[in-house]
């Protein structure tokens, strides 16, 4: 089984979003409010992974929600799987609150132990303690201590910068230290996109400048090339994704199909993005009418995670 596609030439990173519901309604969240109307198919998502293992070097899994582990049995059947296909990194994002039930938390740490997870982030920072009590969270490190031997590192969200002296950073520092005495690894975390909730509740601290025409696909920060594809993530309703922009659905259709008759170039808005990027998706925008200013939006990636948004709805 071979995907043959001139624009795919090795998958090496698979994400899944398990679902798109949450325990907690972060200020920082870059989705916002999201109707928890979707969990991922466990056999479908499995069969998907197996078929892509089969052509492919995947170096890497990761799950995450939502709140993933509010469906641990989803979690852990994607990563038994990535486990027994040689995938050597299996991570999962969580905000560990999925239970205050003792019995179940400790359940579900020998679970991602069984299953093969081999690298937790655990979030910990002022806008989900906002919500969930570090006391619940420590419920869950204390049981992934006593029963999970994998790597368990602590994920903050930074505000502006990890360096920037601003209260909220203030406040994430202290969130972590409550944690200094179990010696959990502190990874460097992530800096807070102007995206969904960040971009009502934390605005002051973000400058929205004129639109970088001059952005291309593939040359910024977490971006790749929609022509030169290594990375696809399946969404908690069935959708591929390469980037924004959807191009199958596995409960539709298999992985592998879909990929094969993946081509950039058939769709207007990916076209324009490769051959003349931010600029040319901004003319396609204007010429098939859609009612979005680029100007509304703090970085070129906001922009066009909009735009498939609307050609999805437009499409259904």
């Amino acid at each position: 089984m071979q995907i043959n596609n001139t624009y795919i030439k090795n998958i090496h990173r698979v994400e899944f979003t398990v679902n798109n519901s949450c325990t907690s309604r972060c200020k920082h969240c870059s989705e916002g409010k999201l109707p928890a109307t979707h969990r991922l198919d466990s056999v479908r998502a499995a069969m998907a992974l197996e078929d892509l293992s089969r052509c492919n070097q995947i170096r890497s899994v990761m799950t995450f929600g939502g709140e993933a582990l509010i469906y641990p049995e989803i979690v852990c059947d994607i990563h038994r799987v990535a486990k027994e296909c040689g995938i050597p990194k299996r991570q999962l994002i969580t905000n560990g609150c999925f239970s205050k039930d003792n019995n179940r938390i400790k359940e579900v740490a020998m679970m991602l132990e069984d299953s093969g997870v081999n690298d937790i982030l655990l979030s910990v920072d002022c806008f989900h303690s906002e919500f969930l009590p570090l006391e619940w969270e420590r419920q869950f490190v204390t049981a992934l201590c006593e029963y999970y031997t994998g790597r368990l590192r602590l994920q903050p969200a930074w505000l502006v910068a990890e360096e920037d002296d601003n209260p909220y950073n203030q406040k994430t520092r202290e969130c972590l230290a409550y944690f200094d005495d179990l010696h959990i690894e502190r990874n460097e975390g992530g800096v807070i996109f102007p995206e969904g909730s960040a971009s009502i509740y934390l605005k002051d601290f973000f400058e929205k400048k004129p639109m970088d025409y001059s952005f291309q696909c593939g040359k910024a920060l977490y971006t790749t090339p929609l022509d030169q594809v290594s990375e696809i993530m399946i969404d908690c309703n069935g959708d591929v994704l390469p980037c924004n922009f959807v191009i199958g659905n596995i409960l539709e259709e298999d992985i592998i199909s879909i990929l094969k008759r993946y081509n950039p170039y058939e769709n207007p808005f990916t076209k324009a993005l490769i051959e003349d990027g931010i600029k040319g998706l901004v003319e396609v925008v204007g010429q098939k009418e859609l009612n979005i200013n680029q100007e509304d939006y703090y970085s070129p990636c906001s922009f066009c995670k909009a735009v498939a948004n609307v050609v999805k709805r437009n499409t259904l």
